[in-house]
């Protein structure tokens, strides 16, 4: 069985829960037509341009919820058996990993592709962005490799269903509201500050903004290539069905 053949699992897994699925595109649509264009008239950036700010922060937001989608999808896969059977058919981990990848990175390149639509529409092109936005997002493949990195190995190390709510909850909103997603950190408190300075969002979005350019480019590689094999090592570990039910 080959990741290809995984990968098509995959949507039809999305298929079968798209209720759910849902939620993750309206999501973001939801933060730039509410969220940023109510912020738009009363945050100052240091060029002016708070929608293009935004947008791009937006885009490392979807990146970053890839890390929770992929943790529901590979602790559903170990507990149903779908690793196994991969592996038992001659699938390696490496291929499993890599069918999770590729799924994240396709819906996350359907993500940013309605947001730049409906802010364009909204805003204009040239308002959230313009060109330049579409490199930052092609740039933003290399965060969602890290993110799906990063929830693939938390799948595979905890094997608890409250254990793994509990630390999406715990994670989730300190991580994205202290990264300067939607406001600079010049204006925040010293506390936030600090905060915001141990969130690897906080570097991530500054990269994006600053263009697949020199050392950005190699930043978002190292972080990808680390978090992937990070995910390599404790899937490699793991029993291939899972003890929950």
């Amino acid at each position: 069985m080959r990741p290809f053949t995984l990968l098509e699992f995959h949507f039809f897994s999305l298929w079968n829960w798209r209720a759910s699925y849902l939620g993750r595109f309206l999501e973001p649509i939801a933060y730039l037509a509410f969220l940023t264009a109510g912020l738009s008239r009363s945050v100052a950036v240091p060029d002016g341009d708070y929608l293009g700010f935004a947008t791009t922060g937006l885009f490392c937001f979807i990146a970053f919820r890839s890390a929770t989608s992929t943790v529901s999808d590979v602790a559903n896969d170990r507990k149903w058996g779908v690793t196994a059977i991969y592996t038992l058919q001659g699938g390696s981990i490496a291929g499993y990993l890599a069918s999770i990848l590729m799924f994240g990175a396709l819906v996350f390149a359907a993500q940013i592709i309605i947001v730049i639509a409906v802010g364009s529409a909204l805003f204009g092109f040239a308002a959230i962005g313009g060109p330049p936005l579409l490199a930052r997002a092609a740039m933003g493949l290399l965060l969602v490799a890290g993110w799906v990195g990063i929830g693939a190995a938390v799948a595979a190390r905890v094997q608890s269903y409250a254990v793994r709510d509990l630390v999406i909850t715990v994670t989730s909103l300190p991580v994205v509201l202290s990264a300067p997603l939607f406001y600079p950190l010049a204006s925040v408190p010293p506390y936030l500050h600090a905060i915001a300075l141990a969130n690897p969002l906080t570097y991530q979005v500054g990269w994006m903004r600053s263009g697949p350019a020199g050392p950005t480019l190699l930043f978002a590689t190292v972080w990808a290539v680390g978090a992937l094999s990070l995910a390599l090592v404790m899937l490699s570990r793991a029993d291939r069905v899972s003890r929950e039910r």
